[in-house]
């Protein structure tokens, strides 16, 4: 009859690693982590004052459109004002050189066609004073635009910072996270040996129930001896079984 063999798990890993992790000295790391979150609690306060407000839109500035329309259109005419006097000058002595007088049907019409020609500089000084202010405009709004992107990618910046200023290696929280990980590992394991020896308990004390009964049924022998075995045997199985549970 083959004796049951004992099941046995090796604990040494784990005993060794629990002892490890119980020595580990993480007060560095512990120090180190608490003063990067005691500086990144303090300036996560200061977030306003530090980057600023996030751009979620920016716009030109039409104030900026009026003073490039209105700078251009008074550039042109402080220069063409001048201009358009002496012509008028001009064309009125000219024309009384010729004996035509004031008020008379070619005087107004050439009077008039020289203001038609000047009204039409005027027209295309204000057209391009137009086409300034809106190149002023878009300027404006480009300007605006990488201003915005800047501040939001600085903030983003500033966030990242203190971000990884929580980052660090093992802590001592993270370490008893590890403890705790491998104590559980250990139970586990322990469990499983306990489960296989009650199993192999069991296998043996039901395999020398059989045979007791399957002696004592041999030795009274018949269809009584018989009986009795299969009675003993269960009789004996119960009970092994109940103090077994």
């Amino acid at each position: 009859m083959s004796k049951s063999k004992k099941v046995s798990y090796d604990m040494t890993p784990y005993n060794n690693y629990m002892d490890y992790l119980k020595s580990y000295d993480t007060s560095n790391v512990d120090n180190t982590l608490n003063n990067l979150t005691t500086y990144a609690n303090s300036a996560s306060q200061n977030l306003a004052d530090a980057m600023g407000n996030y751009n979620f839109s920016v716009d030109g500035s039409d104030d900026a459109r009026q003073r490039a329309e209105q700078a251009q259109f008074n550039s042109y005419m402080n220069y063409m004002q001048p201009q358009f006097e002496q012509q008028t000058s001009d064309l009125a002595t000219a024309l009384q050189n010729k004996g035509l007088a004031v008020g008379s049907e070619a005087y107004e019409r050439a009077m008039n066609d020289l203001q038609d020609n000047q009204n039409q500089a005027i027209n295309q000084a204000s057209y391009n004073a137009v086409n300034a202010g809106q190149n002023a405009f878009s300027q404006s709004l480009a300007d605006s635009i990488n201003a915005g992107n800047f501040g939001n990618t600085a903030q983003q910046n500033y966030i990242n910072q203190l971000l990884s200023a929580l980052t660090g290696s093992a802590s001592g929280y993270e370490n008893q996270q590890n403890i705790f990980s491998t104590g559980v590992g250990k139970s586990n394991a322990k469990f499983q040996q306990d489960q296989a020896n009650a199993s192999a308990k069991n296998g043996l004390t039901n395999t020398l129930i059989s045979a007791g009964a399957g002696l004592a049924g041999n030795a009274l022998g018949g269809p009584i001896g018989g009986l009795l075995a299969s009675k003993l045997a269960s009789s004996m199985a119960g009970g092994s079984g109940g103090t077994g549970a």
